[in-house]
């Protein structure tokens, strides 16, 4: 009963446990009291619109859309205009219903085949040369370094990384003596370096003529989230069992953010952990130059506060909902008055409950903005549905009022919905080329750390985002040539290939990195296609 009686409390926050990042006070997360003396100057320089006017006026503003929105949806409803929400009533229940989609990601598309297949050697080279992404590899002791990256031996542990199969196989399968795998990776492979050159391809693929026409919707990009299950052969800290994926195996999870085609930004969690936790996260701090305005997931990317913080800021949340009528049940209510169905609110707004915790919530957003805890961290406490108190509860309030604002919209605009399901396509297709990469060498990692963990993640992220670059290239020169002709049937034929696509690429057999030829003739590879 005492162990029981513990655990609740640490559950509810009454009780905290200082020494554990986990279970102290939110308080300890966030800025101290000496700093926060000095919270106009803090507010001023983070630059966010929430902090540029007062609480009552943005309060009342989000109820005025909110209100007007309801009466809009509604109205269109009975009229008619809105052909796709039904609305059924029986036995005094309304159900709500909208059309599943039932199209899948488009990934590997046929005419990728019509290319000549490239090594994966041949390729990784080919985009070094392109985006220099060698001079990111930087050496671990720069004061005392007495060697300098070889390319050949970096392409060498990229892939021995990413396909899984280790350095040592691949010193038994390839050119490279492990000697030089070894001491390459030791020092210059970094989670930090493989970052960085991450960055650099995707910065490279923004550049691309054919980049502006990856975007689902006009002036806006829509990225979406989703982990990504493997299996572990050895233990580490975050590895955990999950019996719907390894069985009696443990595991971790790979969440990737995708924006446009690129793997932007990603993170290895535990398989236990929750993925909404993490959005905000790879969101906030990816440093690409690809800066997405609307993140969609499915219903793991959802929790108590993601709508708020999002929108707190300047980002837009766009989930899509596995069961939608459940979701929307709890938060509306259908009314009829002279044969008119009117959508209420089910519960009132209320606003005084976030304004008398204005403050506090200014303070959440300054700390996770100066990243003084873990974000997620911070995250689960404010989301966790046993933790109740009023600064949670201004926030769920405040949340309450963005998400019902875009239910209303997913509800009313059926393009919407289809840009909610293209970026998650998106994100599905990513995932099969990700796993095209693991599955090379068993599909499992063998790293026997975190770090090592991570730092395979890294390297697998690289080899696709060279891939997605490489494809890019090949569609940008495509467009060019057909928009030169004026041939403008093929122009949206090619707007419309995904670069999402292996079947040009040769992952496996015999490894040779040493390519003293000619460098890759991408020129050569668009002509066999135009003849």
């Amino acid at each position: 009963m005492l162990y029981q009686l513990i655990r609740d409390s640490i559950d509810s926050g009454h009780i905290f446990v200082p020494n554990s990042q986990e279970y102290r006070s939110l308080d300890d997360d966030l800025v101290n009291e000496h700093e926060w003396k000095h919270k106009n100057k803090l507010m001023a320089e983070s630059k966010l619109e929430i902090f540029k006017g007062t609480a009552e006026k943005h309060i009342d503003h989000l109820i005025e859309r909110l209100e007007t929105k309801l009466s809009e949806v509604s109205e269109r409803i009975n009229n008619g205009d809105n052909q796709v929400v039904i609305l059924t009533d029986r036995s005094g229940q309304t159900k709500w219903k909208l059309p599943s989609s039932s199209v899948g990601p488009s990934v590997n598309n046929p005419f990728f085949e019509k290319l000549r297949q490239v090594h994966i050697g041949e390729l990784l080279t080919h985009v070094s040369d392109d985006v220099g992404f060698l001079d990111t590899f930087t050496h671990v002791q720069p004061r005392y370094q007495k060697t300098e990256a070889d390319l050949h031996n970096i392409i060498a542990c990229l892939v021995a990384n990413g396909t899984n199969f280790g350095l040592t196989k691949m010193a038994h399968i390839s050119d490279r003596s492990i000697d030089h795998l070894r001491t390459t990776q030791a020092n210059f492979l970094r989670p930090e370096t493989l970052h960085q050159a991450n960055d650099q391809i995707s910065n490279k693929i923004a550049s691309l003529p054919i980049f502006k026409h990856y975007n689902i919707r006009e002036g806006s990009v829509h990225a979406s989230i989703d982990g990504q299950k493997f299996e572990c052969r050895l233990n580490s800290f975050k590895t955990r069992y999950s019996s719907k994926y390894f069985g009696l195996n443990k595991g971790v999870s790979s969440l990737t953010l995708v924006a446009n085609h690129v793997p932007i930004n990603a993170k290895v969690i535990g398989a236990n952990e929750y993925e909404g936790h993490h959005a905000f996260d790879l969101l906030y701090n990816n440093s690409s130059d690809i800066q997405p305005n609307v993140l969609s997931s499915d219903n793991h990317g959802t929790n108590r506060v993601n709508f708020a913080l999002l929108d707190m800021f300047g980002y837009s949340f766009a989930p899509r909902y596995a069961q939608f009528g459940s979701v929307i049940s709890k938060l509306f209510r259908v009314t009829t008055e002279n044969d008119t169905q009117i959508i209420r609110l089910a519960t009132p707004i209320r606003p005084g409950a976030i304004i008398d915790e204005w403050e506090s919530i200014q303070k959440i957003i300054i700390s996770l903005q100066q990243k003084k805890a873990t974000q997620a961290t911070i995250i689960r406490k404010l989301s966790s549905y046993k933790r109740n108190n009023r600064v949670s509860e201004a926030l769920v309030e405040y949340d309450r009022i963005i998400k019902c604002l875009y239910l209303l919209d997913y509800l009313d605009d059926a393009s919407l919905r289809q840009f909610v399901q293209r970026a998650l396509n998106r994100g599905e297709a990513y995932h099969q080329l990700r796993r095209s990469v693991a599955s090379i060498n068993g599909n499992k990692f063998r790293g026997g750390s975190d770090q090592e963990i991570a730092l395979w993640n890294e390297c697998a992220r690289l080899i696709t985002n060279a891939i997605i670059y490489f494809n890019s290239q090949i569609l940008s020169k495509l467009l060019k040539h057909y928009e030169k002709s004026s041939d403008h049937e093929k122009v949206e034929l090619v707007k419309r290939l995904s670069p999402v696509a292996w079947a040009n690429i040769n992952l496996n057999g015999t490894y040779t990195f040493a390519i003293d030829g000619k460098p890759l003739d991408l020129d050569g590879l668009v002509s066999d296609i135009l003849v």
